[in-house]
This record gives structure tokens, C-alpha cells and sequence, in this order.
């Protein structure tokens, strides 16, 4: 079996990754942040959405927060502040290796002045595995000169916004490590995992399975049947970072075809811990 070859394509604000000419994500600066879309299984479904008409703010996946020092970097267009808030990608080093592609980016968050609220540092890793697409995500936040308070609120966090398609109100099944599925028994939840997925084709199902790192114990899932999915320290307390201080959130997403069952979601989760440890 010849060994995977990675592949960067560039295409105005996006950078696509390519395993053996076969299309795995695209990592993309948006207007007002940077994201993750699409991320597509190992046949080819995407298994994020980008901008629903309920949602133009969910953009497949995400990193972001609604109270930054009371600037709104969650879902900045909806306040009708002009400028809008932005989270800018200041820098990114590249590197293709046999695992996967690895970004490391330096973003800033920036008021509709200008003003630098925030700064975060990012390493995303993308790579093909024998049953999943690997989206790894890990995003350091830190506090400058000036104390940072992180508001508590449910909009916040690391997130996913699974394709239209596979959401409960279209058929699918969000399914967590207790054996609980859907909004009405997951949301609000502790679980060490939680898969999404759903139809998408006639006879063909998918999903993205989200594995929150190692340290991310106690944190309630935030989950709905119209298709957002994230874990946040934010959830149900505010944070402050005094000058010097950071605070890490970070996330496993594994992009697969068939149900949670089907492709055994809690032995790709032991197999994460396995490579994390």
C-alpha cells in the first residue's frame, strides 16, 4: 500500500489538503474569523455546513466567543455594529508531513476599531486515517498586559455545525459515550464523547464524532437537533485571565462514513486516547 502523499492547493483565502489527490478539508479565513470547511469523509460526503439561513455565524468548524470584555466575536454581524469584530489570522507556518498537514496560526481578535481585544495560538492537523478523516484542533488563549474577562455564556467554544443533511430534523442521531441520543437527553450533558450523524444519500450514512482532549473533564455538551455541537469551558462560568495567563481548549473531530455503531465511535475514541497519552 504506497504511503499517503499530502498536498496543499491554495485558493484565494483557503488552503485545501489533499491526501493521494483525494480532498480531505479546507482550512479558510472567513470575513469575520477563520474556520474548517468543508470536512469530508473518506467517500467524499462533507459532513459540515457553512452559514445556514438560521445561523449565517455557524461556519463548519469554529472557534469563538460572545463575551470578550463585552465584544461579541460569536456572532458579530448580528449586534449591527459597523465595524464588525473580527478574529484576523495574523501568521501561518505550514508543514506536510506522513501523518497529515499541520497549521499553526497566531490570530488576533480585533473590535470594530481595531482595537486588539485578545490574541489565541492554533494548531490544526488534518490527515487521513484507515476510517475517519482526522480534524485536530487545539487553540491557546491568552491574556497580554491587560486582565481578559471571558464572559459565561452558551455561545461559546469549540464547535461544529454538521451538514444539513445529517441533522436530527432531517434524520439523523446524535448519539454520546452514555448511550444517550439527541437534543432532549444529551444537551447539557457530560460525556467523553459525542458523534453526529445521518443520511446522506439514500443508502449511505455519515457523521463527525467530536473527542474533547484530554483535560476537558466535567464540561457540559452543548447540542441541538438542528445541527450545532460544541464543548466549552464557558458553558456555566465566566474566566479571567490575568496578564501572562492562557487557557487551552481543545478537540479530536473525526469525520466518518457510516452510523456511530457502524463505525464503532467508542473504539475510535479509545484509540484517540491511546495516541494522546
Amino acid at each position: 500500500m504506497p504511503l499517503p502523499t499530502y498536498e496543499i492547493r491554495e485558493l484565494q483565502h483557503q488552503q485545501k489538503v489533499y491526501v493521494n489527490g483525494h480532498y480531505l478539508a479546507a482550512v479558510q479565513q472567513g470575513k469575520f474569523r477563520p474556520y474548517i470547511h468543508p470536512v469530508l469523509t473518506p467517500s467524499g460526503y462533507a459532513v459540515t455546513e457553512i452559514a445556514p439561513a438560521d445561523h449565517l455565524h455557524h461556519l463548519g468548524i469554529w472557534f469563538a466567543h460572545e463575551d470578550i470584555d463585552g465584544v461579541n466575536f460569536w456572532a458579530p454581524e448580528s449586534q449591527g455594529v459597523h465595524p464588525i469584530p473580527r478574529m484576523l489570522v495574523a501568521s501561518t507556518d505550514v508543514e506536510i508531513g506522513r501523518d497529515g498537514v499541520t497549521f499553526r496560526q497566531e490570530v488576533d481578535w480585533r473590535a470594530g476599531d481595531g482595537d486588539l481585544c485578545m490574541q489565541d495560538s492554533r494548531v490544526i492537523v488534518i490527515g487521513e486515517r484507515s476510517d475517519h478523516t482526522m480534524v485536530d484542533v487545539t487553540v491557546t488563549v491568552r491574556a497580554g498586559g491587560d486582565p481578559i474577562r471571558m464572559g459565561q455564556t452558551k455561545e461559546a467554544g469549540l464547535a461544529v455545525r454538521v451538514a444539513d443533511q445529517i441533522d436530527v430534523l432531517d434524520g439523523g442521531r446524535i448519539t454520546n459515550a452514555n448511550g444517550q441520543v439527541n437534543e432532549e437527553e444529551t444537551f447539557d450533558q457530560v460525556s467523553d464523547w459525542v458523534d453526529y450523524s445521518g443520511p446522506v444519500s439514500r443508502t449511505n450514512t455519515a457523521g463527525v464524532a467530536i473527542f474533547p482532549h484530554p483535560g476537558s473533564d466535567g464540561i457540559p455538551w452543548f447540542t441541538r437537533n438542528y445541527g450545532p455541537l460544541y464543548v466549552s469551558p464557558w458553558r456555566h462560568q465566566e474566566i479571567t485571565l490575568e496578564p501572562g495567563q492562557s487557557r487551552t481548549v481543545g478537540a479530536r473531530f473525526a469525520a466518518h462514513d457510516g452510523s456511530c455503531e457502524e463505525v464503532d465511535v467508542a473504539g475510535l475514541y479509545a484509540r484517540f486516547l491511546e495516541e494522546v497519552a
